[in-house]
């Protein structure tokens, strides 16, 4: 029952419109037209299977929450320009929502703060996020490795590498794929 519970609930958190709470920058419409402007964006569902969860998880080196997952797939014309994937993971003790834009490329395009609910102490700068810009899955994307990390705040570090490396890995098994089959 509280595996089922969970998806719904991190769904409808990263759904949730921003109101007058202080700590959510922006909603998830908001987000996606910063990042694609005027492109179509399509939104695909994903049911994923055991193998597929698997797959993720072993090129990510992360622990994928949901077998639900959806991508937003940004296109101009015939053009595949970016697609995006939301995350709301807990930090410490609260959440924080995040979107990876990854390339067609399959390198990060960018990495947007959509709401943070931890101290502001804990809260990583734009700056420190773009430092994901271009990289792909490989390796070296781990805090104190490539990823500076962010001074008092490993456990966001860590937390928005492993939604970044979950984003990168869920785009190559699930969206690449797809993709080549149209």
């Amino acid at each position: 029952m509280r595996r089922l519970l969970l998806p719904a609930v991190l769904i409808a958190f990263a759904a949730w419109p921003a109101v007058s709470d202080a700590d959510v920058y922006l909603t998830k419409d908001e987000a996606l037209r910063d990042a694609f402007g005027d492109a179509r964006i399509e939104r695909k569902s994903f049911i994923l299977e055991e193998a597929q969860v698997n797959a993720v998880q072993q090129r990510a080196k992360a622990r994928l929450e949901s077998k639900i997952v959806a991508a937003y797939v940004a296109m101009v014309g015939d053009s595949l320009i970016g697609t995006a994937f939301f995350d709301t993971r807990i930090v410490r003790t609260m959440p924080g929502v995040f979107m990876m834009v990854i390339a067609p490329d399959v390198t990060v395009r960018e990495v947007q703060l959509l709401a943070f609910h931890e101290p502001s102490d804990y809260e990583p700068s734009r700056r420190w996020l773009g430092q994901y810009d271009g990289r792909p899955l490989e390796a070296g994307l781990w805090p104190k490795r490539d990823i500076r990390n962010i001074s008092g705040a490993t456990l966001t570090a860590r937390t928005i590498t492993e939604s970044v490396r979950l984003a990168l890995a869920m785009y190559e098994v699930l969206v690449v794929p797809e993709l080549e089959a149209e």
